[in-house]
C-alpha cells in the first residue's frame, strides 16, 4: 500500500455565520488571515472511493511533525475513506492560530491540549462531550493510567483522549556523586523513592562550599515545580481540589505551611537546594541547562530531555520523587479533543481511538516524547530507542499521582506562582543580606557563625511562610470572585450603554458642528477637483485605514459590551466589563505601572536624545561615527533588545555584573521582583539614538544667523541652548514627547521577554504588569475578549485624553515660524 502526501493551501469559507455585525466583521479578517495557511495532507492513495476529510492541529517543531506524519499514516492505512489534513506549529503559535481559527468558525476537527488549559477551553463550549463515543466503541478507560484519565475530565465527562504524560521526576548526575565520595549502594534507585528526610540528608552531602560562603555545587535545584510537588507532602494543598477547585484551603492549613516552611528552609536556610528565584537569575530555565551545568547534583526533568543530555555527554541516574507522610507527584497531560462544531465528529472520535491505541502510545514511550498514558505501552517507555536505563522511576508514582491544578477560572494559578515568586523574592533578598553581614576570619566564614547564620535563616522561613499564607488566601479568594461574575440587570445591560451612547452621539454633534464653525470658506470648483484627485490618489490607504484600523476600532468598542471567549457568539451585557474594572487589583497595578513607566521613560527620552543630539552639532572630530554608534542600538527590535538586556543583566553571567564586581560591589539580581521593573526602564536607554537623529535632524534647521546674532551679544553654550535651541526645536519636542507617551502606554515586549512564558505573563510577581499586558492575558490566556477589549477601549481613552493635555499645554510652549 502506498501513501501519498501532499502540500495543499487550503481554502477557508464561513461555514456558520456569527451573530451581530461585529462578529461578521471579525470573521472576515481572520478568513482573510487563514486563507495563505497551508496544511499537509496525508491519505490513502489506494482507496479510490469518497474520502472524509478531518482536520488535526498540534504544538511542536520538527521531531512533532515527524510523530503526526507516522501517526497519521497509520491511522489513514485503518481508515482508508479518511483523509487527515494535519498542522504543526510551535507552541506560541498553536494557540494563537487555534484561538483566530475558533473566532471565525474555522477550528480544527480534533486539537491537541494540555491539562492546565482544558479547564478553560472547555467551560468555554470548545470540545465536545465523549462519553458517548466511548460507550458505543467499548473503549475501556481503566486501560489507561487514573492520573490521565483524571486529567480528562470535567465535571463527571471525558473531553478528550490522553496522549502523552509530561512526567517530571529527579534526575542526579552520576559524576557528581563520584566526586563527592558517596557509595553506590547509597545512590538513589529508579525502583524506590527516598524519604523526605533521606533526600535532605543526601543533599546536604552533595552541597559543596567554599570558605567564604559561595557555592561550588548545589545539592539540588529546587524549580517551581519542585515546590508545587513537595507542598502536598504533608497533605495540604492551596485548594479543595485539583480539578475545577470551588474554594481556597490556604488558613488554617498546618500541613501545608509544615510542607512550605521546610521546602523553603532546604533553599534559604542550609541551602542544600536552590531555590527557584536565585536559579532564573542565573538563567537555569530548563531542565538541560540545570543537569549539565556542573552546579547541581540532582534536579527534576522529563524523559523528553533525556536524550539530548546522553549525547551530550551526561552520565545520569533516575529516582521516583522524596516521599513525605503522604507520597507526592503531580502530572499534566498532552492529550487531544473534538472541537465542538466539527463537521466530522464521527470520523475524529476513531482518530482519537487511534492516538490511544497500543501503536501510537509505543510510539511515545519508545521515543520518550512522554510517559505513555496507555498502561499497556510501559515496556517501551523502560525499553527505549536510546537505551536509556532507569525509565521506570516515571511509572513509580503514577498510581498516587494527581492532576494537576486544573480550572476555568486562570487567575488561580497565576496567584499561586505570584505568592511563590514574592514570597522566594524576600526569603533569597533576607538570606543574601545576612550572608553579606556575616563576620568573616580573612575571608573565611567561620562554622559557629554559619551555623548561627542557618539558625537564624530557618527562624525567619518560619515566620515569612507563616505570615504570607493568609495573603496567599485572601488572592486565591479575590480569584475565586473575580471569576465569578454575576449576570447583569436591565440598568448595566440596557441603561447604561444607552447613556453612554446618547453621550457620544451629542458629543459628536456639538464637534461637528464645531469645525463647520471655524473652517475655510467653501473652495472652488478648480479647488474641488484638485482636492477630487488627491482623494483617488491617497483611496488605496484610505481603504486600509477603514479595514485595518477603524474597522477593528471599532469592533473592539462594540465587544467591550459583550462576554466573547472568541468559541461562542457573544453575549451583550451592556457596561459590565467597565463596571468590574475598579474592582479588579491587576487593572489598578496596570495603570500604576503604566504611569510610572511613562514619567520616567519621557524624560529618559528627551534629555538622552537632546543631549547626545547637542553633541553632534559641535564641531568634533568623528561625529559622523558617533551617530552610527549612537544610531545603531535603536534599529534593535523590541524582541531582540528585551532578549539582550536579559543577558546583560544576569546575575551569574550578565556583562553588567561582571563589571560592577571590578568595583567590589556585589552581584545584584536585576530580574527579581524588586529590579525587574527598574531595569526595564533602563532598557530605552538603549532606544535613545532613535530620538536622536530626530533632534539631530531638527537642530540642523535651525538658522546660522540666530546663533551668530546671539554670539554677538556675548550668549554663552547655555544660554543659546535655553533660549534658541529649545524654542525653535519646541514642535519637534512636542512630537516626540506625544509618540513617547504613545509608545511608553503600549509598552508590553520587556514584560513578555522577562516572564517564563507567555501563561505567566506580568512575572516576576507584578513588577511587569503594564496595562497593555492585562489587555493580553485576558484576550489569550484567560479567553476574556470582551473584558480585554473593554481593557483596550480605556487605554485608548487614557491615551487621547493624555495626548490632549499634551497638545493643549504646548499652546504656552510650542513656537512655530508664523508667532
Amino acid at each position: 500500500m502506498s501513501m501519498r502526501w501532499a502540500a495543499v493551501r487550503q481554502s477557508v469559507g464561513h461555514d456558520r455565520i456569527r451573530s451581530g455585525l461585529v462578529c461578521g466583521w471579525l470573521c472576515l479578517v481572520c478568513a482573510g488571515g487563514m486563507a495563505a495557511f497551508a496544511e499537509e495532507i496525508v491519505e490513502n492513495s489506494d482507496h479510490a472511493g469518497p474520502k472524509t476529510t478531518i482536520r488535526y492541529a498540534m504544538w511542536g517543531g520538527a521531531t512533532e511533525v515527524l510523530y503526526a506524519r507516522e501517526i497519521c499514516a497509520s491511522f489513514v492505512k485503518k481508515h482508508p475513506d479518511i483523509r487527515v489534513s494535519v498542522g504543526v506549529y510551535p507552541w506560541g503559535q498553536y494557540w494563537a492560530k487555534l484561538q483566530t481559527q475558533a473566532a471565525s468558525g474555522l477550528a480544527p476537527d480534533v486539537i491537541s491540549l494540555y491539562a492546565e488549559a482544558m479547564g478553560v477551553w472547555i467551560a468555554r463550549g470548545a470540545l465536545l462531550p465523549l462519553d458517548d463515543f466511548v460507550t458505543s466503541s467499548g473503549l475501556d478507560l481503566s486501560q489507561y493510567h487514573r492520573a490521565a484519565i483524571e486529567n480528562c475530565r470535567w465535571e463527571g465527562r471525558l473531553y478528550s483522549m490522553p496522549m502523552e504524560i509530561p512526567l517530571r521526576t529527579v534526575i542526579y548526575c552520576i559524576d557528581r556523586f563520584e566526586q563527592s565520595g558517596i557509595p553506590r549502594e547509597q545512590w538513589p534507585r529508579p525502583d524506590r523513592a527516598m524519604t523526605w528526610e533521606e533526600f535532605k540528608s543526601l543533599a546536604a552531602r552533595l552541597t559543596l562550599r567554599k570558605p567564604d560562603g559561595s557555592f561550588l555545587q548545589y545539592g539540588m535545584a529546587g524549580t517551581n515545580r519542585w515546590n508545587r510537588v513537595m507542598a502536598r507532602m504533608y497533605g495540604g494543598d492551596f485548594t479543595d481540589r485539583q480539578v475545577d477547585p470551588t474554594r481556597a484551603t490556604v488558613t488554617g492549613n498546618a500541613a501545608l505551611e509544615r510542607a512550605l516552611t521546610e521546602i523553603f528552609q532546604t533553599q534559604y536556610g542550609d541551602r542544600i537546594s536552590l531555590g527557584a528565584v536565585p536559579l532564573s537569575a542565573g538563567a537555569f530555565l530548563n531542565d538541560s541547562v540545570i543537569v549539565l551545568s556542573g552546579k547541581f547534583a540532582m534536579g527534576m526533568s522529563g524523559p523528553w530531555a533525556l536524550p539530548a543530555l546522553k549525547e551530550a555527554g551526561l552520565r545520569f541516574g533516575l529516582t521516583p520523587m522524596p516521599r513525605g507522610p503522604r507520597p507526592s507527584q503531580l502530572v499534566g497531560l498532552n492529550s487531544v479533543g473534538i472541537w465542538s462544531a466539527s463537521k466530522h465528529p464521527a470520523a475524529a472520535w476513531k482518530f482519537l481511538e487511534h492516538t490511544g491505541s497500543i501503536e501510537v502510545q509505543s510510539i511515545y514511550g519508545r521515543r520518550l516524547k512522554g510517559v505513555p498514558a496507555l498502561i499497556a505501552a510501559k515496556d517501551s517507555f523502560i525499553h527505549n530507542d536510546y537505551g536509556i536505563e532507569g525509565c521506570e522511576a516515571y511509572l513509580f508514582d503514577l498510581p498516587i499521582a494527581a492532576p494537576d491544578l486544573t480550572s476555568s477560572n486562570s487567575y488561580l494559578d497565576s496567584a499561586i506562582l505570584k505568592w511563590f515568586s514574592q514570597t522566594e523574592t524576600a526569603l533569597n533578598a533576607e538570606y543574601d543580606r545576612r550572608l553579606a553581614a556575616l563576620p568573616r576570619d580573612k575571608g573565611r566564614i567561620v562554622e559557629a557563625g554559619r551555623k548561627a547564620f542557618v539558625e537564624g535563616m530557618n527562624r525567619f522561613v518560619e515566620q515569612t511562610i507563616a505570615k504570607r499564607l493568609p495573603t496567599l488566601q485572601e488572592d486565591l479568594e479575590r480569584s475565586f470572585t473575580l471569576a465569578a461574575r454575576p449576570k447583569p440587570g436591565r440598568f448595566v445591560k440596557v441603561t447604561l450603554p444607552m447613556i453612554l451612547a446618547t453621550a457620544l452621539l451629542v458629543f459628536f454633534v456639538l464637534y461637528v458642528r464645531f469645525v463647520r464653525s471655524h473652517r475655510a470658506p467653501s473652495p472652488s470648483i478648480a479647488r474641488r477637483e484638485t482636492n477630487l484627485a488627491g482623494y483617488l490618489f491617497i483611496a488605496p490607504w484610505l481603504i486600509g485605514l477603514a479595514c485595518f484600523v477603524i474597522g477593528p476600532i471599532l469592533a473592539a468598542v462594540v465587544l467591550s459590551f459583550t462576554d466573547w471567549n472568541m468559541i461562542r457568539p457573544p453575549e451583550w451585557i451592556g457596561a459590565r466589563n467597565f463596571l468590574d474594572l475598579p474592582g479588579d487589583q491587576r487593572f489598578a497595578i496596570g495603570l500604576r505601572r503604566t504611569f510610572l513607566y511613562a514619567a520616567l521613560v519621557i524624560p529618559i527620552s528627551l534629555a538622552g536624545g537632546l543631549f547626545t543630539a547637542g553633541l553632534l552639532t559641535c564641531d568634533i572630530r568623528g561625529r559622523d561615527a558617533f551617530k552610527a554608534i549612537f544610531y545603531f542600538p535603536s534599529l534593535f527590535t523590541g524582541a531582540a533588545a528585551a532578549v539582550l538586556w536579559v543577558n546583560m543583566f544576569n546575575k551569574e553571567y550578565g556583562v553588567v555584573n561582571r563589571a560592577l564586581s571590578f568595583l567590589g560591589i556585589a552581584a545584584v539580581n536585576w530580574l527579581d521582583e524588586g529590579h525587574a521593573f527598574g531595569t526595564v526602564v533602563l532598557m530605552n536607554v538603549f532606544w535613545i539614538g532613535g530620538a536622536m537623529i530626530i533632534y539631530y535632524a531638527g537642530m540642523k534647521q535651525i538658522p546660522a544667523s540666530l546663533y551668530e546674532a546671539a554670539d554677538i551679544d556675548g550668549a554663552g553654550p547655555v544660554r543659546k541652548f535655553l533660549f534658541i535651541t529649545i524654542p525653535m526645536l519646541s514642535p519637534v519636542i512636542l512630537f516626540m514627547v506625544v509618540m513617547t507617551t504613545i509608545g511608553a502606554f503600549q509598552v508590553f515586549t520587556p514584560a513578555l521577554f522577562f516572564a517564563e512564558s507567555s501563561s505567566v505573563i506580568g512575572q516576576p510577581g507584578d513588577a511587569l504588569r503594564f496595562y497593555s499586558v492585562n489587555v493580553f492575558d485576558e484576550a489569550f490566556n484567560n479567553l476574556r475578549m470582551g473584558r480585554a477589549c473593554a481593557y483596550a477601549v480605556v487605554l485608548f481613552v487614557i491615551i487621547f485624553a493624555v495626548t490632549m493635555v499634551q497638545v493643549r499645554l504646548s499652546r504656552r510652549f510650542v513656537h512655530t515660524e508664523n508667532e
